[in-house]
């Protein structure tokens, strides 16, 4: 486990200086990035790309397996597909609103429309990223989104 030393002033992402400050393990402050992608490679790209920067990614095939699994309580952010068998990353958002769940969303797309950002930026999406999608593009999204 590794543990700000007391006094210390350390260079780190918003969400980790309350961690440093108190003294806190950063593992166990990690924000948690709901991951929604129905391609599994995505999901495993997205996942080893949140853990490379520190981050911890919890996976899921569907907006459906999302709402369904009681994870909501633990999330910092919810990263999306929009177009997915089933629900849409749009109607996740939707269904969000309507169960009350604040998450910052962020949705990514390889087929970009400007009224499919439009919506998604007007129900309250952090950012609308185009797939292929650049790391550090997505990264600064999810700082930007959980600060």
């Amino acid at each position: 486990m590794v543990r700000a030393p007391a006094g210390a002033h350390l260079s780190l992402p918003p969400w980790r200086s309350a961690c440093a400050a108190s003294g806190v393990t950063f593992l166990s402050f990690a924000p948690l990035i709901a991951i929604v992608d129905d391609d599994p490679g995505v999901r495993g790209s997205v996942d080893s790309l949140l853990r490379s920067a520190g981050m911890a990614g919890l996976a899921f095939a569907s907006a459906e397996e999302l709402l369904a699994s009681g994870a909501q309580g633990r999330l910092a952010c919810i990263v999306t597909d929009l177009h997915m068998p089933g629900m849409t990353g749009l109607e996740l958002q939707a269904e969000m609103a309507l169960r009350g769940w604040r998450h910052p969303v962020i949705v990514m797309t390889a087929y970009p429309t400007d009224a499919a950002r439009d919506q998604a930026m007007g129900r309250g999406a952090a950012a609308f990223l185009t797939k292929p999608i650049d790391p550090d593009g997505l990264l600064e999204a999810i700082e930007r989104a959980v600060a």
